[in-house]
């Protein structure tokens, strides 16, 4: 179960409607002997006959009849988007909110190959216009190609493709998946000089770089220890080393409240780094990425406890849920508050915009509204369609509620329910969710004015998702990185 996000199995079972038959034998009368002894006898064991009759009778009144098959559920319409291959033709902008465009449809924009003998989809970085595809090879020839390409018209353009050394290790699906500088990426153990491509082993070797505060950055090893790293001259040098609680291989785990980059929060001197501890047996740790000093935040969770994350990253700290309450800690790692609410919610506000500060996360917990960004989803049930619809609440007060289409298969629903990523419109005539429950791959398009379901294979297949802009979707699948935008058609 996660935070807010509980993994669940729909459980809408279809019962046959077959008749069952409760057949009873009519009692039949034998011939008899003309003696007493025989007359008395079948008597006797007639008298059982009727009596175990009724018993048997009886018994089967009590026995459940066929259960009546669930009423349908009445979904909302639903279009396959086409296959054309359209380029992009979009307005090439970054509010980080999603476009209306999206409410007409959606097609694929451009395609481009990826390395064939990746055993991983492409990682994916988007800086400004640009768009960094990271790719390994397989067996002994694991190597890291990383490419560069423009983005901003109807096709992508290669600015650079390098290969560099063997990382020493390869994690799918680390967060942070990549630390930004001013003129590098860092890839675990790679950096990558963002102007040539050129790449070159990293001196903090299985570290995962964690983020930049103050000019530190922060690494960590995921079993043990964190440190500091100074960069002068082009040179790195360590500054301190901390040891923390054991740690999870593959980085930081948060919830899909809020979509960090990286595992800073705060700014200026209350700025803290959220250490990958391994919550499900620890206490959450921050650090202090200009001293050093790791804080502890309360107590290490009972056994009870989701199957995922706890923890929410905001601007200005952070908030720890538990069974029924969460808690919130500053930069420094005072509690300064504590909601009603704990890890399971029927609630979820769009990813779009900035980090919400704790504050803002409190009233959402606590009010359900999501004053920060575009809007908030839950999920409501309709006797009339016999089945969920999904209500979309717009900051600004408008509320729209959509019938998704038949793949949308969370309408029939179960105890609780999650996704993995929600974005809508300032208007809410466009929607789009990734993820919801167990059916983490599934991503969806809907026209939520006008209610429209949009639905494509290539979609679905694709992941590791990065919004280049707010109409232009890029994922990666097996051999190929796919773009998606607004069906202008």
């Amino acid at each position: 179960m996660t935070l807010l996000h509980r993994a669940t199995i729909e459980k809408a079972q279809l019962v046959s409607t077959n008749d069952l038959q409760y057949g009873t034998d009519s009692p039949r009368r034998t011939r008899s002997r003309k003696t007493r002894f025989f007359l008395l006898g079948a008597a006797f064991v007639s008298i059982l006959a009727t009596s175990s009759s009724f018993s048997l009778s009886t018994s089967a009144l009590q026995l459940p009849g066929p259960a009546a098959t669930p009423p349908p559920h009445y979904t909302g319409p639903e279009r396959t988007a086409r296959p054309d291959v359209i380029g992009y033709h979009g307005q090439a902008t970054r509010t980080n909110v999603l476009s209306s465009a999206w409410a007409s449809g959606f097609a694929t924009a451009w395609t481009l190959p990826a390395q064939d003998d990746s055993l991983l989809p492409a990682q994916l970085i988007t800086e400004g216009s640009t768009l960094y595809t990271l790719t390994y090879g397989s067996g002994a020839e694991a190597v890291a190609t990383v490419s560069a390409y423009d983005v901003s018209g109807a096709e992508p353009v290669v600015q650079w493709s390098t290969t560099g050394p063997k990382p020493s290790r390869i994690r799918a699906e680390a967060f942070p998946s990549s630390v930004s500088t001013q003129d590098a990426i860092l890839l675990s153990d790679i950096i990558v000089d963002r102007s040539t491509g050129e790449q070159t082993q990293a001196p903090w070797g299985f570290d995962l770089p964690m983020g930049v505060a103050g000019g530190v950055l922060v690494t960590c090893d995921t079993f043990s220890s964190c440190s500091g790293w100074s960069r002068d001259s082009g040179e790195w040098t360590t500054l301190w080393t901390t040891q923390t609680s054991p740690q999870r291989r593959m980085g930081l785990t948060h919830t899909a409240l809020t979509k960090p980059t990286t595992a800073v929060i705060g700014t200026g001197a209350d700025t803290a780094v959220v250490v990958p501890v391994d919550e499900a047996h620890h206490a959450p740790q921050i650090i202090n990425p200009a001293t050093g000093a790791l804080t502890t935040l309360g107590d290490a969770p009972s056994t009870s406890i989701p199957f995922a994350s706890r923890l929410t990253l905001a601007s200005d700290g952070l908030l720890v849920a538990g069974e029924k309450e969460t808690i919130a800690y500053n930069t420094a790692g005072q509690v300064v508050g504590t909601f009603a609410a704990g890890w399971e919610l029927d609630k979820f506000p769009t990813t779009d915009r900035d980090l919400p500060s704790v504050a803002d996360l409190g009233a959402f917990l606590t009010q359900g509204n999501a004053r920060w960004t575009s809007g908030a989803l839950e999920r409501t049930y309709s006797k009339d369609d016999n089945g969920y619809l999904l209500s979309l609440t717009l900051s600004n007060g408008k509320n729209l509620t959509l019938n998704p289409g038949e793949s949308f298969r969370e309408t029939r629903g179960g105890a609780g329910w999650s996704v993995t990523q929600v974005r809508a419109s300032s208007d809410g005539k466009a929607l789009y969710i990734q993820g919801y429950s167990e059916n983490l791959t599934d991503s969806f398009f809907f026209n939520a004015e006008d209610p429209m379901t949009y639905v494509s294979q290539d979609l679905n297949e694709a992941t590791n998702f990065v919004w280049v802009y707010d109409d232009l979707l890029v994922g990666a699948r097996s051999g190929s990185v796919i773009a998606f935008t607004p069906d202008r058609k």
